[in-house]
């Protein structure tokens, strides 16, 4: 519990007067979670506006409202802001006692690899013994705790809550995804990180960002974040690098293959079975790395992440067992074997980059054919569809074009944007139901071939509509294969 007085130190609301000694007990942007005491914002969001719940935060106890917009006269007192998102991350840190301080916060941006990245290092800090928080995609863990992703990023509060609780249970490191929403609508407001991980961009939520431009340029407000003694680690192979240095506040480490004027080239990659190894070098020095991982793609992320763990001060036998421990990430590049001599690839890939990479590095241990499944998300860019396709036409040899998640958008018309991009006299089969797609797919499949089934990874749900319902591309490849059953 706090004083109001102390919550809102520094604060100038444009209106509204507040008795100094109102106790809080909690910040809340859901007045379906207001309970008493709680001070609730109200923020404009992109469906709902928070605006038409003040009322009912009021029913449930709040104890104090903030808001953007005249509400009227209510019963209890309103401060008015004009930001209400920055107002609920500055009130959120307040509350849960800016519970960063005392931790080293690793951040990590880009369109693709970010949960790669952050599992590496989580594994990296793990086995140089210090207590590692991890918050990204995937999920929410630290010293035992777990818990379930709804966000990325999670919205500021839930940020701030989860901060403090591994501040509290013994935490030192966390590394954190930061996704461009993220940091658009001000979730990590308040925190400075010491490293901060870009990893690529490609075309990516262009329903949200105006722009790739804007897109780009939101990515890079993480090295604005940076520690002035922290340090910038970037791929020095995508040009949006320069939008990231443009921002930084702290140091700046480059990686790359192809540009060679970096600090840390990677050179003379070579793929093993089941294995990928490859040499980081610096200057004169000549770091060799393996990794489970397969992929070019997969390089970088690794040398991301050791790169990090390096600069940090890590020694180089530390980073490496660190990274070789990390067999597999949920959902990305995870291989399946079939008794029919097939491989299946499940990737959450959904990107026109992402799609393209995983291919070609399956590409590179197919025997035979290369069979791909996907799709597209409803009510998200539409450009990226045809861009999706014409990847899938080039570098697959049986394309298989279903559903992502449609949601409130018709199936069909995703499936017609997609075969615009796919001119080829390659075999292609639509099917709207994605089992089915699937299955077709794994019909299809000989010794020899690899299916990889993209776009959905570790989700295990299918939004259709305004609902969600159970779906997991492992357990239906499992199931078709005898080895589980769906539940």
């Amino acid at each position: 519990m706090i004083r109001f007085a102390q919550l809102c130190k520094n604060i100038r609301p444009i209106s509204g007067n507040v008795g100094k000694d109102l106790n809080v007990t909690g910040v809340v942007i859901n007045s379906r979670q207001v309970e008493p005491g709680n001070v609730f914002v109200a923020i404009r969001g992109f469906e709902v506006d928070g605006h038409h719940f003040v009322d009912d935060a009021i029913r449930r106890g709040a104890g104090l409202l903030v808001v953007e917009r005249d509400i009227g006269e209510k019963s209890v007192p309103v401060v008015r802001v004009e930001n209400s998102r920055r107002a609920a991350a500055v009130l959120a840190n307040r509350f849960f006692d800016e519970p960063s301080r005392g931790l080293r916060l690793i951040g990590i941006t880009g369109t693709n690899g970010k949960s790669t990245v952050t599992f590496l290092l989580e594994s990296i800090l793990a086995n140089a013994g210090i207590e590692v928080g991890l918050i990204g995609t995937l999920i929410y863990r630290w010293k035992g705790n777990e818990e379930t992703a709804a966000h990325t990023t999670p919205d500021s509060i839930e940020l701030f809550r989860l901060l403090r609780k591994m501040r509290d249970d013994g935490v030192q490191d966390v590394v954190m995804e930061v996704s461009s929403h993220a940091l658009a609508l001000d979730r990590a407001l308040g925190l400075t990180f010491e490293s901060a991980i870009f990893t690529n961009l490609s075309r990516d939520h262009l329903d949200f960002h105006s722009s790739f431009e804007d897109y780009g340029k939101c990515k890079a407000k993480l090295f604005s974040m940076l520690s002035p003694e922290g340090c910038g680690v970037v791929n020095g192979d995508d040009a949006a690098v320069e939008w990231m240095v443009g921002e930084a506040r702290g140091r700046i480490v480059s990686y790359g293959e192809i540009n060679k004027d970096v600090d840390y080239r990677i050179e003379s990659i070579e793929r093993t079975v089941g294995n990928t190894r490859f040499l980081m070098c610096k200057e004169d020095k000549k770091i060799p790395f393996e990794t489970h991982l397969r992929g070019r793609f997969n390089v970088m992320n690794v040398a991301a992440a050791a790169i990090t763990g390096l600069e940090l001060g890590l020694a180089e036998e530390v980073v490496r067992e660190g990274i070789y421990k990390i067999r597999n990430v949920r959902g990305r590049m995870e291989t399946i074997d079939s008794m029919l001599g097939f491989q299946i690839v499940i990737d959450y890939a959904h990107t026109p980059g992402a799609l393209k990479n995983v291919l070609m590095a399956v590409r590179e241990f197919t025997e035979k054919r290369l069979i791909v499944v996907f799709g597209c998300g409803g009510d998200r860019d539409r450009g990226k569809r045809p861009e999706m396709g014409g990847f899938a036409a080039d570098l697959a040899d049986i394309i298989f074009v279903t559903s992502d998640n449609p949601r409130r958008e018709n199936p069909e018309t995703i499936l017609k944007d997609i075969l615009e991009g796919i001119d080829t006299e390659k075999k292609v089969i639509t099917l709207v139901d994605r089992k089915e797609a699937m299955h077709g797919a794994l019909d299809e499949a000989r010794e020899g071939d690899v299916v990889v089934i993209a776009g959905k990874g570790h989700e295990t749900y299918q939004e259709i509509g305004t609902e969600r319902f159970p779906f997991n591309d492992r357990v239906v490849v499992e199931t078709f294969l005898g080895l589980g059953k769906e539940g």
